[in-house]
């Protein structure tokens, strides 16, 4: 059986970060192990939906020949899925998202209206019950976005 979270991964993705500069996620299957990782290529690639977990879901989904992850799946993110990736989590109908930064520590990041991750799951349940694991590790990358501007 799984058990979510899991330090070592989200521990993998921060580390990610902090190198890379970017925001990291990553898709997990049912054994605990690594499927898929992406990080944000919004600017590099022109697409404003290529956000760290679109990208990771969308390397699953490829890898496995699917549109739905099969059960057991959980996504990994660096930082708080916004509005559209939540939506992708309940749309690939994977079963858990765990996350460890949030808005309040964004830094010099432009304000924005921000629609919780929380919410946008609790409206999509209806289409697929997605679990949410919040703020987890949250202490190892609060200060990213103040440190790297």
């Amino acid at each position: 059986m799984n058990q979510h979270p899991n330090k070592a991964i989200m521990t993998s993705l921060i580390i990610q970060q902090w190198n890379n500069h970017s925001i990291y996620a990553a898709v997990i299957d049912e054994k605990m192990k690594i499927v898929s990782v992406g990080k944000t290529t919004v600017q590099n690639s022109c697409d404003p939906t290529a956000h760290a977990e679109v990208n990771a879901i969308r390397e699953a989904c490829a890898f496995l020949k699917t549109d739905s992850l099969p059960k057991g799946y959980w996504l990994y993110s660096t930082f708080e899925p916004c509005p559209l990736c939540a939506s992708a989590a309940v749309w690939s109908k994977l079963d858990g998202i765990v996350y460890a930064n949030d808005p309040r520590f964004k830094g010099n990041l432009p304000n924005w209206s921000f629609i919780k991750c929380k919410k946008v799951l609790e409206q999509g349940a209806y289409i697929h019950k997605v679990d949410l694991i919040e703020n987890f590790m949250l202490d190892e990358i609060k200060d990213y976005f103040i440190k790297h501007k």
